[in-house]
């Protein structure tokens, strides 16, 4: 039961409502739309009640999309909406029609089947033409979203400044030039592109802009991705103050501008409203600043809440959870325009109230159903937006969530053009449903942690500047949620990395002696604390690299652990990401398929080829001897930024193989008791492993400061062959 107030000839009433579940439902009298309709070779969904406003659902089989629409709205003639498109198609009766997936293309190369289309399941392999390689995925499967699997198949014979960026299936490529500054261009023709269509090589040896894709009008999105980008926006958020982009940054404003048309529906309505909530809590713990204003737009517009209020969580959910469908089913139009307005009008205020200061970086989410339908353009919104923003880089962030028969081409255009993004990183996704908007929050454990665990993304943080190892600045809870402690019972305790859900990486070094006590060792995961942790794993097998050599020369200084229980993650347990897996394949694109090739290509990529030439960032992290000529190891996880140096600057007291690299920092390195530890870097908002921590160049911490690693990309092929649940291609 709920009690509200409301104001009826002037007199306070208390109205006493009873409610089933969360939110209010729309109190109707009798049917007015018939329930004769029908869908050949699919079914529908009716509306509890058949009245004004309510909607009718068709669906399909697998590998079928409902022609024209997905849905039908009760209007107030009685009778249902327009068998009519966004994109002006329509019929006389409903029908399923074939998901197709767009015709390969291929230069230099062919595929089979060679077929005017493809559809749902059917699978076409590619082969290139001699003196041609083959880069991308050697074959592809049309999926049930209309989308193919894989990457866009490139048939390459020259090494170029910057990698063959293929041609989309269903496209037209204009250009093949791929050196530096170099243009390529796209035409999708019936399709729709959707991504960039013109891309130019940059210095950085990587193309501008999205990865383009040509659609049909009936592909959709994976919801999966749409988790991921809300997964890497949270990470970002956490992870600010570590952040390259730190300086310009003074925490986040989050503006959800959410649709509330009177065609939503009361159960949409309540999908929409609960994604936003959901990623409130999620950010109730960040160590940042972060500011939320929600707007609800139709045809007017009602901020729900003000971006300049101090509101706690709850208040902010409280307000949100008063909202009625009821109060806004009457309502048909869609002027996302006038709502961009008030962001933009608050983005301005903030701005001239952080002259000289660092501004927050404004995130703006919007989730609509259908094209705006009236003044002003949402389009001239935003660009009012960017323009005011302009001056300050990567400082404003617009996704773009369409649902149902929505037009493709508009939901792209809501989303600013970037001049570089990571790969596969989307702002702009098309779901069917928003049964599909709802599976896209990942749901919370009992215990309020989260269920899905990608690779390389840590936690909450509470954040302060990168200190020493040895030095005094400790690392905070959830900051390195791979590490662990590797504990020994008559012996200098050693660390290593989470990698899978039964195997940690280490040094080989921190087992001599060791392999006949393997019962005796203790391994300490998720938390900062040496010997405390969630949870005490104990070893069932030590594999040591077969050719590591000690103590002459310390090469090959490798070691896997498999645990006998399986890890837990949390947000305090996570793995780390690998090299050479397709997890790294994704945010590092290779311009080959081959494996090995693409092992040895981000080998260059991450550590400069074992530090040829320029240096290259990273961090170490280990409860190593943390003062200066002390032989003390510290309680609590430290860390420190080291940088790969020049193989020429290695002062080595062994012999300085293929497999090892040196780093150190300012006044900073690692130290005795840190060995097995990650040396790790930060790619596109994910931490990949680089290093394993070996040996440093003298025996006293601070002194000639200089540390070597063993390089685990040399090491990938090693470990795929016995750690085989990780996926490597």
């Amino acid at each position: 039961m709920a009690i509200q107030w409301a104001r009826q000839s002037g007199l306070d009433v208390m109205l006493i409502i009873w409610i089933i579940g969360l939110w209010p439902v729309v109190i109707c009298e009798g049917d007015i739309c018939d329930n004769t309709e029908v869908i050949e070779k699919g079914w529908i969904k009716w509306p509890e009640n058949r009245i004004e406003g309510s909607v009718m659902m068709y669906f399909c089989p697998d590998g079928f999309r409902p022609f024209p629409v997905s849905l039908r709205y009760c209007g107030r003639s009685g009778r249902w909406s327009h068998l009519r498109n966004a994109y002006g198609e329509k019929a006389e009766r409903a029908s399923c029609a074939a998901i197709l997936c767009p015709v390969p293309s291929l230069r230099f190369g062919m595929y089979s089947p060679p077929q005017n289309s493809y559809t749902v399941n059917e699978t076409i392999k590619f082969h290139c033409f001699d003196g041609f390689q083959l880069a991308g995925s050697a074959s592809s499967t049309c999926l049930p979203n209309g989308q193919w699997s894989g990457k866009v198949p490139r048939c390459s014979s020259l090494k170029t400044f910057c990698p063959n960026p293929g041609t989309p299936f269903g496209s037209r490529r204009n250009g093949n030039n791929f050196d530096v500054l170099s243009i390529v261009e796209y035409d999708c023709g019936e399709y729709i592109l959707r991504g960039s269509s013109k891309r130019k090589c940059l210095e950085s040896g990587q193309w501008s802009g999205v990865e383009p894709r040509c659609e049909s009008k009936n592909a959709f999105d994976n919801v999966k991705d749409v988790a991921r980008e809300l997964d890497v926006l949270e990470s970002t958020i956490r992870n600010a103050e570590f952040s390259s982009e730190k300086e310009h940054v003074s925490g986040f404003d989050i503006y959800f501008v959410l649709e509330v048309s009177g065609r939503l529906t009361n159960e949409n309505f309540i999908k929409t409203f609960d994604f936003a909530t959901t990623f409130i809590k999620r950010m109730s713990g960040a160590n940042v600043k972060v500011r939320f204003e929600c707007i609800a737009f139709a045809y007017f517009s009602h901020k729900i809440i003000n971006i300049s209020e101090s509101l706690t969580v709850e208040m902010m959910i409280e307000r949100i959870k008063g909202l009625q469908y009821s109060e806004f089913y009457n309502d048909k139009g869609r002027r996302l325009g006038f709502a961009l307005e008030y962001v933009y009008k608050d983005i301005n205020e903030t701005l001239n109230l952080h002259r000289g200061q660092a501004m927050p970086k404004q995130v703006i989410i919007i989730i609509t159903s259908g094209k705006y339908n009236g003044a002003p353009s949402p389009i001239a919104v935003r660009d009012k937006i960017s323009a005011l923003l302009s001056h300050l880089p990567n400082i404003l962030d617009v996704y773009a969530i369409g649902i149902g028969e929505i037009d493709k081409n508009y939901l792209e255009n809501l989303v600013p053009l970037k001049e570089t993004l990571a790969h596969d990183q989307r702002y702009a996704f098309y779901l069917p449903t928003y049964d599909h908007l709802e599976q896209a929050h990942e749901q919370p454990r009992r215990d309020g942690t989260l269920q899905t665990y990608d690779c390389g993304i840590r936690g909450n943080l509470i954040q302060r500047p990168v200190g020493r190892i040895f030095g005094g600045v400790k690392s905070k809870e959830y900051e390195w949620p791979w590490q662990v402690n590797i504990d020994f019972p008559h012996k200098e305790f050693c660390g290593g990395s989470i990698i899978s859900t039964r195997w940690i990486l280490s040094a080989a070094h921190c087992f001599n002696g060791s392999l006949d006590m393997i019962d005796d060792i203790s391994i300490w995961i998720g938390s900062i604390k040496r010997k405390t942790g969630l949870q005490k794993l104990t070893v069932e097998q030590i594999i040591l690299h077969e050719q590591f050599s000690v103590p002459t020369e310390m090469n090959n200084d490798i070691a896997l652990l498999k645990t006998k229980e399986t890890i837990i993650y949390s947000s305090h347990v996570r793995p780390v990401c690998l090299p050479c897996t397709q997890r790294s394949a994704q945010l590092l694109v290779s311009p080959t398929s081959r494996w090995t090739e693409a092992c040895r290509y981000e080998d260059v990529l991450l550590t400069n080829d074992n530090g040829r030439t320029r240096k290259i960032p990273g961090y170490v992290t280990g409860w190593g001897y943390y003062r200066k000529r002390s032989t003390l190891s510290s309680y609590d996880l430290q860390h420190a930024q080291v940088y790969i140096q020049n193989r020429l600057t290695c002062t080595s007291p062994y012999p300085l193989t293929e497999n090892m690299f040196c780093a150190k920092g300012t006044a900073a390195d690692s130290c005795k008791g840190d060995s097995g530890g990650p040396l790790v870097m930060e790619i596109n908002h994910r931490w990949i492993q680089v290093g394993i921590i070996s040996f440093g160049k003298t025996e006293i911490c601070g002194q000639d400061i200089m540390g070597f690693y063993s390089n685990v990309p040399k090491y990938m092929n090693w470990i795929r062959e016995r750690v085989t649940e990780l996926q490597y291609e």
